[in-house]
């Protein structure tokens, strides 16, 4: 059985009709969001859309502006979450 790990710092906030908590955990970190299920996932797909759309650009051979190629180094490392 896995046990909790344990969760050194703590932060919470509310924005809209969303809830977050951030927690700092001994090996890295934990958020979680709480809110209409649908309507985060429709914004979830949305900010898919875009990086991917950023890799392709970068792809193309688009020279791609300094907070995007943030953004896009970023998520190079992350595989496609199953929705």
């Amino acid at each position: 059985m896995m046990e909790e790990p344990k969760v050194e710092r703590e932060r919470k906030g509310a924005k809209g009709p969303f809830e977050a908590k951030l927690e700092g955990l001994e090996d890295g970190y934990r958020v979680t969001v709480r809110g209409n299920k649908e309507k985060i996932q429709q914004q979830r797909q949305v900010k898919l859309s875009f990086i991917e759309f950023l890799r392709k650009a970068d792809v193309a051979g688009y020279p791609i502006l300094f907070p995007f190629n943030l953004i896009l180094r970023f998520f190079a490392g992350y595989k496609k979450p199953n929705m």
